[in-house]
């Protein structure tokens, strides 16, 4: 009977410090946010996996916009910035009109949430002492 009480205590235990797990869910998910953003860039697509338009002179466009963007944690709230040039083609208001989007915007694309849900469950798991 002391192993079931152990047992339960150790759950109680643990389901009380999800209260933190936020904070932490968004330091995990801040890295791998840009790991993804950073490989659509790198595949000239946007974050819903649409394929950025070519250079006028066909090349892939925006080879270094990563140098432009900044993702980071703060509390339980990740953002992603962009910053210089690559902000002008984010919104297509550089010469030429062409917008190719770099961050997700309000509605999430489903790999973003794919990757958000993944972060958190593997938390959760890590926490619970699931497989």
């Amino acid at each position: 009977m002391a192993d079931g009480y152990t047992a339960i205590q150790s759950l109680i235990a643990r389901l009380r410090t999800l209260g933190e797990s936020p904070e932490e869910i968004a330091a995990d998910i801040a890295p791998a946010l840009r790991e993804e953003l950073e490989g659509n860039i790198a595949a000239s697509r946007g974050p819903d996996g649409t394929a950025w338009k070519p250079t006028q002179a066909g090349n892939p466009p925006l080879a270094g916009a990563a140098k432009g963007l900044d993702v980071a944690a703060k509390g339980e709230t990740v953002t992603a910035t962009l910053s210089g040039v690559e902000a002008g083609h984010h919104y297509g208001r550089v010469r030429g009109g062409v917008a190719r989007p770099i961050l997700p915007g309000s509605k999430l694309p489903p790999q973003i949430v794919d990757l958000v849900t993944g972060v958190a469950t593997k938390r959760f798991r890590l926490i619970m002492g699931g497989a």
